[in-house]
């Protein structure tokens, strides 16, 4: 049979041939991302080939909102609200790949379930048996509240998975007698000790000059070990390198103030809602308006009758005020009917996508040009230099075409630098690129040789190319001895310290190492900070009353002493509490285990972007540029 395939394959070249360039150019076109992202079902990443859509990102983006509640500017928080939201939606789809990979099934049945057992606890949604209302009852009740059964059904979910994967995880990890022993001392053994710190001064510990640094240089050159450094070829573009290009002159200002003299006029307003989905709800709604309508234009009181009959939450309490608002706060029809009115009119009811409205403008107010002015400069202004910085380092990419950048930097009146070496570390810096923390990591994703896109950084937009990389190895001194100095001054410092605290301990006790401070006898593991330090922590369940422990360094640097003033015993653990201990450690250590489980798997995926999205798709994970404004943080 396949010698009969390859005949006909090879008589048939060329239509073969065809077929299969059609396939291939269907595949790239599924694969690549296809520009838009203006539907709901625009792909804006792949975790592991699960898709993540704008409708997704969208509602979970509104769930945020909703928590922030009327705090801060919503459209400020956008960025912010935006990347976190992406982020949870990733994590969602990485704890599905790791359920998949550890055969880990949440039924419809158990999510069931827990729904209901969710539901029950809420009277309101009770009959007078105590059971669950009818479906037509709880979906009303959910339009009124504004409550998302699929959304809740989606964390039960999700709950439910992470339980399961911690439960599976927890049977696996053996706790011997000495760990439960520690463990149970930690939780319930009662320790009083006084303690004393004491600082270390690197500062004062003087340069011994360029001989004995050298010297310890060549004794412990191993710890200036650099990792792989890269060096790129970057083009920066400010406002004073565009001059007039980016100035606004007073008449290019009034014609944006009279494009934009909607936004800038406002309105005071109160409403009163009856929701309808549909049109036939809608009409019923609309005849009810029309009704209340006409006895609020006879002198009935508006916001007497919101309290009473808006089918808006935020209307009862306060009489259905809006407050000030502009046009672009409110959905379109709502806003023209309100533009509409002169203060004191009701209107029409006003059909929007939550309902009928009967709105009642009660003033109106306009931003006047002089009150805008500079604003609109620098609006217009940023805009400007926005445009033409991207512009000219984009015609510098493409005339550089990915070749080096110095001469189509200089035909475009720009320059082109070479950055010092840096890492790829947190906190990378180079003399003259004060952004480069920026996008140091987005130099180290890039190959060598390759173009980025041109990006704000700062008060610039930078385009660079990575020029190459030094690999890991260990730099002459002059070039790294402020590190030398700094590490030395650290060792010196160190020993000065500890010699210092040994002699007082000898000659004064623990009042002439540094200030002392008592601690009530208490469980260890309320104590977070000492509990959490290996050394510490041994040292307080080891050390015998009115005996003082060894001199030990803590996380932020300093020496730390401490002498047991009291000790009372845990007391013997039953069967039941040992079980019980048993079962937190596992769990502790459980949890553990998932976070870097999954930390793995996203850094495992985030190594092969692919071609547009194909890896995205069969096994790692992509994200759309350009669907995703806010980078994830």
């Amino acid at each position: 049979m396949l010698r009969s395939f390859r005949q006909v394959f090879k008589s048939n070249r060329t239509p073969m041939a065809a077929v299969m360039i059609v396939v291939l150019l269907g595949l790239v076109a599924y694969l690549a991302p296809s520009g838009r992202v203006d539907t709901p079902d625009t792909v804006v990443a792949r975790v592991y080939g699960r898709e993540i859509l704008l409708r997704d990102l969208s509602e979970h983006m509104q769930e945020l909102y909703q928590r922030f509640g009327k705090q801060g500017d919503l459209e400020a928080l956008k960025p912010f609200v935006q990347s976190q939201a992406l982020r949870d939606l990733m994590n969602q789809k990485l704890m599905e790949e790791l359920a998949d990979r550890h055969h880990v099934v949440v039924t419809d049945e158990e999510v069931g379930a827990r729904l209901r057992a969710f539901l029950k606890q809420y009277p309101v949604l009770l009959d007078a048996q105590g059971n669950l209302k009818s479906t037509a009852e709880l979906k009303q009740i959910f339009q009124e509240t504004g409550f998302n059964p699929a959304l809740q059904e989606r964390n039960l979910r999700n709950e439910l998975m992470r339980t399961k994967l911690i439960q599976q995880a927890a049977f696996q990890i053996p706790v011997d007698g000495a760990w439960l022993d520690v463990e149970h001392r930690l939780r319930n053994e009662k320790v009083g000790f006084q303690q004393a710190t004491l600082a270390v001064d690197a500062a004062a510990v003087a340069d011994p000059g360029d001989a004995s640094l050298e010297g310890f240089y060549k004794t412990g050159g191993e710890r200036f070990l650099q990792p792989p450094r890269r060096v790129i070829q970057f083009v920066a573009v400010d406002r004073a390198a565009l001059g007039k290009d980016v100035q606004t002159d007073e008449a290019s200002l009034k014609a944006a103030y009279e494009a934009r003299k909607a936004d800038y006029t406002e309105f005071k307003a109160r409403h009163i809602l009856f929701k309808a989905e549909g049109d036939a709800p809608a009409q019923e709604a609309a005849a009810k308006a029309q009704l209340l309508r006409e006895r609020l234009v006879k002198g009935q009181d508006f916001a007497k009758a919101a309290e009473e009959l808006s089918e808006d939450p935020s209307a009862k309490g306060n009489g259905g005020d809006l407050g000030w608002f502009n046009a672009s706060k409110m959905v379109k029809p709502f806003s023209d009917a309100a533009a509409t009115l002169k203060p004191g009119e009701i209107s029409q009811p006003v059909r929007t996508v939550y309902g009928i409205h009967l709105i009642k403008l009660e003033g109106r107010r306009e931003k006047t040009f002089a009150d805008v002015k500079d604003q609109l400069a620098q609006e217009i202004s940023e805009g400007r230099f926005t445009a033409r910085a991207q512009e000219r380092l984009e015609q510098i990419r493409k005339r550089a075409n990915g070749g080096d950048l110095a001469s189509a930097a200089k035909s475009l009146g720009s320059q082109a630098q070479l950055s010092q070496p840096f890492a790829n570390e947190p906190g990378a810096q180079s003399e003259g690129l004060p952004e480069l923390a920026q996008f140091a990591s987005e130099a180290f994703r890039l190959k060598v040789g390759e173009v980025s896109k041109p990006q704000r950084a700062g008060d610039r937009y930078i385009l660079f190319r990575v020029q190459e990389e030094l690999p890991e190895a260990v730099p002459p001194f002059k070039e790294v001895r402020a590190k030398v100095l700094a590490a030395y001054r650290a060792e010196e410092a160190r020993k000065q310290t500890l010699a210092k605290a040994e002699q007082a301990l000898k000659s004064g006790g623990l009042a002439a190492v540094g200030p002392v401070t008592d601690q009530a006898a208490a469980p260890l593991s309320g104590l977070r900070d000492l509990a959490a330090h290996p050394g510490i922590r041994k040292a307080l369940l080891e050390t015998a009353v009115n005996q003082t422990t060894p001199l030990l360094w803590t996380q932020d640097g300093k020496l730390w002493v401490a002498r047991i003033t009291s000790r009372e015993p845990a007391p013997a653990l039953t069967f039941e509490t040992r079980r019980s201990l048993i079962q937190e450690i596992q769990t502790g250590e459980a949890q553990k285990l998932l976070s870097a489980e999954l930390q793995s798997l996203d850094q495992q995926g985030r190594r092969r972007p692919g071609f547009s999205s194909l890896w995205g798709h069969l096994g790692g994970i992509y994200i759309s540029a350009s669907a995703v404004q806010a980078p994830l943080e």
